[in-house]
């Protein structure tokens, strides 16, 4: 336990400026640990995924109290995601990945404690929910803090291999979590929270137990967080990737949120079924980001995957609104994989631009940043979304697919007025 404490060695390409410690070759047991933390983590969100219709039918309320409750959740992360970055700028990743997932196993602990006692006014009940997801959602920077780490420890020409290894761990738990948590809700509402708890909880003791410290003493931040956020906010490019980020993952939540009410109402699929749906879009993700990113970067470059990422996603979400009039199960299949390709190049492909483009002591807030602003995307995407399906089933997947279109337009204007060495801190 003695190395958990030790700072890890850095890589990039850039020269280290005047009094830095020199870059090394990164460890490998880092990362492999970082992988179990972030799944087993993502493990523990997506336990609950399941839990939305009994929880509706558990207080009796609207299905928009319940998007609202996930719309909370996000604005949440939005605003404590860029802040948690930017502190793991200054202290470290180490001590904000605990934090995070700390507090994800306390929220979900009071989330258990709501759903296991009868309220006699129901309405307590759902406010400690509530209270749940905005705890859950301020401390619940674990992923910016993340994808820094990796960014520490990896070089410009590896750096899209491990951020889609860090999104093969995420596809992990996204597959195994929903199923989980459904057996487990099935049995009693409130063991798919404690068993999230408990995941959460096993992912901050290996943070602490095993996890180096990837950040230098001499590479510290003395910048604020809003100031960092606004030097990183006047720099065209990142400004740019993050609005192009915005508009995909707007698209991204568009189709999700619809998605499992296309399926039941198109084929009339059940709720296993439909979770089988997701298990096909989730291994294709591990696949891809896993196993494929890095010889794809190798060979076709960052800014080639983030352009034609959209393109690919675009035309899954077509497929979707063809199959609205000619429903065929074989095209269905085809569409989620396509869908999940698109998007399993262009994520790892921005997160690692966004990188290269942030200064080494900036790397934590460019990552939350990121992160915060697909946390943005993600409370408004679905209320969009539910105000079109109703006037149309198929306008969400037109307009994902639109504006994905858009986004990948954008990426290549970019690509073509990006020059210049790593920005500098001003």
């Amino acid at each position: 336990m003695s190395d958990a404490n030790e700072s890890l060695p850095l890589t990039d390409a850039e020269s280290p400026e005047a009094g830095d410690v020199p870059y090394t070759t990164p460890h490998k047991r880092p990362l492999k640990i970082l992988f179990f933390i972030v799944m087993t983590d993502m493990l523990g969100f997506a336990l609950l995924l399941p839990l939305a219709p009994a929880i509706q039918a558990r207080f009796g309320v609207q299905a928009i109290a319940v998007t609202i409750m996930m719309s909370i959740y996000a604005m949440c992360q939005f605003i404590a995601t860029p802040i948690l970055g930017s502190i793991s700028d200054r202290v470290g990743r180490r001590p904000v990945l605990i934090y995070s997932q700390a507090g994800s196993s306390i929220a979900s602990i009071i989330t258990a404690v709501a759903l296991a006692i009868t309220f006699k006014n129901p309405t307590v009940g759902l406010i400690i929910l509530y209270a749940s997801r905005v705890l859950d959602g301020f401390t619940g920077g674990n992923l910016a803090a993340a994808q820094a780490y990796v960014s520490d420890v990896s070089t410009p020409s590896t750096r899209a291999k491990n951020m889609g290894v860090l999104g093969a761990a995420f596809g992990i738990g996204f597959v195994m979590g929903p199923a989980i948590g459904g057996l487990l809700s099935g049995l009693h509402l409130w063991l798919a929270p404690i068993a999230a708890a408990c995941c959460s909880a096993t992912a901050a003791i290996l943070s602490y137990a095993w996890l180096p410290e990837s950040r230098q003493p001499g590479r510290r931040s003395e910048h604020g967080h809003l100031k960092t956020a606004l030097t990183l906010l006047r720099q065209p490019a990142l400004a740019q990737i993050n609005a192009i980020w915005f508009v995909t993952m707007f698209a991204f939540v568009t189709a999700e949120s619809v998605f499992p009410l296309f399926l039941a109402h198109r084929f009339g699929m059940s709720q296993r079924q439909v979770g089988l749906m997701f298990v096909i879009a989730g291994v294709t993700i591990v696949v891809v980001q896993g196993r494929m990113i890095g010889p794809l970067t190798r060979r076709f470059g960052e800014w080639r995957l983030a352009i034609f990422g959209p393109l690919i996603f675009a035309a899954g979400m077509f497929l979707y609104a063809k199959l609205i009039f000619t429903p065929l199960l074989l095209v269905l299949l085809a569409a989620i994989v396509i869908n999940a390709l698109g998007r399993s190049f262009q994520t790892p492909s921005l997160s690692s631009l966004v990188a290269h483009q942030a200064h080494p002591d900036q790397q934590g807030a460019a990552a939350g940043l990121f992160q915060g602003v697909g946390s943005l995307a993600r409370v408004f995407g679905p209320v969009v979304s539910g105000i079109v399906y109703d006037r149309h089933n198929s306008v969400p997947f037109i307009l994902a697919g639109t504006l994905t279109v858009i986004a990948s337009l954008l990426t290549t204007v970019l690509r073509a007025q990006s020059a210049g060495p790593t920005p500098t801190v001003t």
